[in-house]
């Protein structure tokens, strides 16, 4: 009979069992190893992609050794995301392990628009902060101990909702990127962001991103509604009001958009509306829970 079943988070830290899973763990293969061999690849082919994409940033056509590249990096990155957040205790929803699922989906989601959009410059934001990420999760001590037991349609509500965040996160990114492009257009004498797809291209790919992190938001609000055993209560309700209105906000603006043809400096706006009544729900929630309801 395996051993770890006598020990629990709160004897046993998720950090330790980590670093020697050999001494608590009937797999052949310790989840330090494997998670640590997966997170290596993952920033070698970066560090390789970086440069690779450095060398070429003025090039547009789409280069098929970066392709392969980031493809490998994303195998490795998605597998190393995988056995951070599924530990032996249950989810690890702590910020590290989300952090590195959140940059796996923002590089997936650029690495798909790439096949039709010329936007491999993005690498060079997206990369680096993906090898912190994965140097963070082998290096800092998990900060929460995680759900060691999930009814049936949480688990799907709760991914939605990180794959909403995570591309909802890229556009107001992006459209702080789109502000600054605009800039440069009106003082034409500056040289910085230069390396950056076409403003046109950055706009293209803001609305794609926009349809699926909206998409991805609509789902995760409705499988709360279905899956969640009291979507109003006390804990929650302010976070289901303010993730409704950055649902409103997104809809209003891409209705507008093909309406009115609202783009631009208005695209700015709407989009950090939004991204910002989300930000607000999630840090409202945290501290709702953690502070004004523990009193």
């Amino acid at each position: 009979m395996c051993q770890t079943a006598a020990y629990r988070p709160n004897e046993l830290t998720l950090l330790e069992y980590r670093h020697f899973p050999s001494a608590h763990s009937c797999s052949p293969f310790g989840t330090l190893t494997v998670t640590l061999t997966a997170s290596i690849a993952a920033i070698a082919l970066y560090c390789a992609g970086l440069h690779l994409r450095w060398r070429q940033r003025e090039q547009t056509v789409p280069n098929r050794v970066t392709l392969a590249i980031t493809l490998g990096a994303l195998t490795c990155h998605g597998f190393a995301a995988f056995t951070l957040i599924n530990s032996s205790y249950g989810l690890d929803l702590s910020v590290v392990p989300v952090s590195v699922l959140v940059a796996f989906i923002i590089v997936a989601v650029v690495a798909v628009a790439n096949i039709r959009l010329p936007v491999e410059n993005l690498y060079l934001f997206l990369f680096p902060i993906s090898i912190v990420v994965l140097l963070a999760a082998n290096l800092i001590e998990p900060g929460g101990e995680p759900l060691d037991s999930l009814s049936g349609g949480l688990l799907p509500h709760i991914l939605l909702s990180l794959a909403a965040y995570s591309v909802l996160m890229m556009t107001a990114c992006q459209s702080i990127l789109l502000a600054l492009q605009e800039r440069r257009l009106r003082h034409p004498g500056e040289q910085a962001f230069t390396i950056l797809p076409p403003l046109e291209t950055m706009e293209r790919l803001h609305l794609v991103m926009l349809w699926i992190g909206l998409s991805l938001l609509s789902a995760s609000i409705l499988s709360g509604f279905v899956f969640l055993e009291d979507v109003f209560a006390r804990q929650v309700l302010h976070h289901v009001v303010l993730t409704s209105l950055a649902w409103l906000v997104y809809l209003v603006f891409l209705s507008g958009h093909y309406l009115y043809g609202w783009r631009g400096m208005t695209s700015v706006k709407w989009s950090l509306s939004g991204f910002s009544l989300l930000l607000l729900g999630y840090l409202g929630s945290k501290f709702v829970v953690e502070y004004l309801l523990t009193r």
